[in-house]
C-alpha cells in the first residue's frame, strides 16, 4: 500500500482553512480564567434579569446560552491545537470572542462567528428588554444593580470589537 497520499494531504481547520503556517493565537492565562468567569457571571446575570419576569424562560436562557457558549463555540474554537502558541481546550478563543483585544479574535472562523452573534443577541438585548418590563412594574435595587452590571458587562464586550489594538 501506497503512502504517497502522506505527502499529498493537507490538514485543515474546522472551518475549512488549511493555514497550518499562519499566526498562532497566544491568549494569556490572566484572559483565560477571568475571560470565562466573566462570560459565565453574563449568563447568570442574563438568567436572573429574566427570572424577575419568568422563572421558567430564565431557565431555559440558561441552559440555551451555556449550551451555546461552552459547548458549541469552545468546540467550534477548538479544532486543533496547532492554531494557538499553548492548548487552553477552545476556552482561551471564548475569552479572546468576548473580552481579548483584536489579534485574539479569530475573525476567519465565520461559523464560530455567528454563534458570536447569537450569543450577543441572547445576552444583551433579550435581558435588557425583560428587565425593563420588570423595572417598569417595580423598581428594586437588586433589578438596579442586575442592569448595571448587565450594561457594563456588555458595554465592555461590544467595545473590543472595536479598538483596533
Amino acid at each position: 500500500m501506497s503512502r504517497e497520499w502522506l505527502n499529498t494531504t493537507s490538514f485543515t481547520n474546522f472551518d475549512g482553512g488549511s493555514n497550518l503556517s499562519g499566526p498562532k493565537f497566544d491568549f494569556s492565562r490572566r484572559l483565560v480564567v477571568f475571560g470565562n468567569l466573566t462570560l459565565l457571571g453574563w449568563a447568570l446575570m442574563a438568567s436572573l434579569s429574566l427570572t424577575f419576569s419568568n422563572p421558567l424562560y430564565a431557565w431555559l436562557l440558561l441552559l440555551f446560552t451555556a449550551a451555546i457558549i461552552f459547548l458549541i463555540l469552545r468546540r467550534l474554537g477548538c479544532s486543533s491545537c496547532y492554531n494557538c502558541k499553548s492548548c487552553t481546550s477552545g476556552f482561551g478563543r471564548l475569552a479572546g470572542w468576548f473580552f481579548g483585544s483584536r489579534e485574539n479574535k479569530d475573525l476567519n472562523n465565520k461559523t464560530a462567528l455567528v454563534f458570536v452573534a447569537v450569543t450577543y443577541c441572547l445576552l444583551i438585548p433579550i435581558p435588557l428588554a425583560m428587565l425593563s418590563f420588570s423595572l417598569v412594574q417595580e423598581v428594586t435595587a437588586l433589578k438596579l444593580l442586575v442592569l448595571s452590571c448587565l450594561l457594563f458587562v456588555s458595554i465592555y464586550s461590544i467595545t473590543t470589537w472595536l479598538r483596533r489594538s
